[in-house]
This record gives structure tokens, C-alpha cells and sequence, in this order.
């Protein structure tokens, strides 16, 4: 399934009703995803979502019960993004706001609400 977002949606996120060619595009691969920290799995999923945006690297989503959020701890941290909402981070370990999700997204981003994303850097190996 491959899903593309756009100022097309019926109710338009801030950034998408302020700049319409602005894309984001969702996809989801039939195949398995594993994020890993200090040797640990800490997702593991083939339910993933690929978000492609602009000229950033492609970012894996992984469906919440595929992550060990029992190995993890809400955040403070709160960041905005005008096409996606705001997003909650997520502690793994002594790794302090490696994960994030948005719990309450614009109307075009609902298929990653409540899905977990890491910063890829930060994790044993890459992820895509």
C-alpha cells in the first residue's frame, strides 16, 4: 500500500494549507525492520511505515506493540512539525529522546498516529 499526503485532504494540516506542494509520502514494505540499541532489539516488526518528506532521509515507523516501550520511558520533550503535529519522545535506556511519536497527528498524517520512529544515528545499525 502506498499512500501520499497532500493539501488534497479534507482538512488540511497547518503546513500543507500553507504550502500545497509540500509532499509526504507513506509506504509499507513487506518486509522486517529491526531497530537494535547497545545490542538489544528494541522494535522488530514487517508492519512497518516508510515516511518519505522532502529531501530527508526515510524515516522506519514501527506499530507500537512491536516496540518494547517496556523498556522505555515518556519524555518531557515535546517537538511541533506543521505537516505531522506534535510529537511525544520517548527515553530507551541512558539514549535520552532517541524515539518519538505522534500521538494526535493532522488528519493526513492518521496512519503513523501512535507509531514509533528513532533517530538512526543513535542506534546500533541502521535501520532501512
Amino acid at each position: 500500500m502506498e499512500t501520499e499526503t497532500s493539501a488534497a485532504a479534507l482538512e488540511p494540516s497547518p503546513g500543507f494549507a500553507k504550502n500545497p506542494e509540500y509532499r509526504i509520502t507513506l509506504e509499507r514494505p513487506e518486509r522486517e525492520f529491526i531497530a537494535t540499541l547497545q545490542g538489544e532489539p528494541i522494535a522488530q516488526t514487517t508492519r512497518a511505515i516508510i515516511l518519505r518528506e522532502a529531501d530527508y532521509p526515510p524515516l522506519v515507523y514501527f506499530p507500537p506493540e512491536d516496540v518494547r516501550l517496556d523498556q522505555a520511558t515518556m519524555s518531557d520533550k515535546d517537538t511541533y512539525c506543521p505537516y505531522k503535529g506534535m510529537a511525544s519522545y520517548w527515553n530507551f535506556g541512558t539514549e535520552a529522546n532517541i524515539a518519538w511519536s505522534y500521538e494526535e497527528p493532522f488528519q493526513e498524517m492518521l496512519d503513523i498516529k501512535g507509531y514509533v520512529s528513532f533517530y538512526v544515528d543513535r542506534l546500533d545499525d541502521p535501520v532501512i
